[in-house]
């Protein structure tokens, strides 16, 4: 059995995540430190630890998505040895027979992507695979320690294609060599791999890391985080007009990232993603408001009530930046939820959202 023949569509399913932070990674890439981002230490799951984790997402009262998957992260799921990866899958096996969850996904690493260790998932109900990119440079690759080449990545593609595998592609920004150019070329060359989804992660500084090392000793500058959400910007318009979904951009907030000592430095904010959107909105009113003649003052803006936050920017800042640049005394929003969710009136004139 290979990939699920009643897999999905990919959307936005609701995940339950089985972490395991460094395991199955043959050495430790510059950047990582997977302890500070999950807060757990590396300790294989038992099979009980899986099933009481996956019970207590379920009996989560909120309503779910219509799909729902159980996902190992954290770690280099096919770089486990082979008894260790039947027996995850296998924990987590019998809550897709029950019916109770669609299918089973993990992460890993290019490299690990071959023949032999796909015929390891072969019985069990695997329909996603996502691989850690961060770069199609290999510049950048050996620069980070990352031990594989652009060509694992093209081949892992193919292979996961063929066997009609849904396939997530993650990539980095800010890493050490690289810059804005070398990440519109990795988005590039990732869009020619045709994925399912993507997701965009910055560099970040984290406690324990060799980066961190590096930023202390001054040969390492991450990036700022304005100019980060710029660059992040441009990747998701890029990726959206390839109509490829950017299911993440920025790392989840968690109790190893904000509790004291996890973060040390870069473009990290809690709500990054958010941040990214409220900046392309912010382009498209500016915009507008440079093709008219005249702008009227108070300038109206109709938005659907789900899109207000993304209007108004965090803190109000894209209204004081509007207020600013286009002198305005006063921005006056007024919720229609009549309208389409990426969609705005600026003063009687439509915008459609890229």
């Amino acid at each position: 059995m290979h990939a699920r023949d009643d897999a999905r569509p990919v959307g936005q399913p609701f995940i339950i995540p089985i972490f395991l932070p460094h395991m199955g990674c043959p050495h430790q890439c510059i950047f990582c430190n997977q302890r500070a981002i999950t807060g757990q230490s590396a300790q294989t799951p038992s099979a009980d630890q899986i099933q009481q984790a996956v019970r207590r997402f379920l009996n989560y009262g909120k309503k779910r998505p219509s799909t729902t998957q159980i996902s190992f992260f954290g770690g280099n799921f096919l770089g486990l040895e082979k008894e260790t990866i039947r027996s995850l899958l296998g924990a987590a096996m019998p809550f897709v027979q029950a019916k109770e969850v669609d299918s089973i996904r993990f992460s890993t690493r290019p490299d690990t992507i071959n023949p032999e260790s796909l015929s390891l998932l072969e019985g069990f109900p695997v329909s996603t695979v996502e691989l850690g990119v961060q770069s199609m440079n290999d510049h950048v690759l050996d620069t980070a320690g990352r031990g594989h080449r652009a060509s694992d990545t093209i081949v892992a593609a193919g292979l996961l294609k063929n066997r009609g595998y849904q396939m997530g592609l993650q990539m980095m920004v800010g890493l050490p060599g690289d810059d804005d150019d070398g990440a519109m070329e990795t988005a590039r060359r990732i869009v020619e791999l045709a994925p399912d989804f993507v997701r965009i992660y910055p560099t970040l500084v984290l406690e324990g890391s060799q980066l961190a090392r590096q930023f202390r000793e001054d040969r390492y500058h991450p990036m700022a985080l304005a100019a980060c959400v710029t660059l992040v910007k441009r990747l998701l318009l890029y990726f959206n007009t390839h109509h490829i979904p950017v299911v993440r951009m920025g790392l989840q907030a968690s109790d190893g990232l904000t509790r004291a000592g996890g973060f040390v430095a870069g473009p990290y904010h809690p709500a990054f993603g958010h941040l990214v959107h409220s900046e392309i909105v912010l382009g498209a009113i500016s915009s507008e408001l440079d093709r008219m003649e005249k702008r009227p003052d108070p300038l109206t803006i109709f938005v659907h009530p789900s899109m207000v936050s993304r209007v108004q920017g965090l803190r109000k800042q894209n209204i004081d930046r509007l207020k600013h640049s286009f002198a305005l005394k006063k921005i006056v929003l007024l919720q229609d939820a009549h309208l389409a969710k990426g969609h705005l009136v600026v003063a009687g004139e439509k915008i459609i959202l890229p």
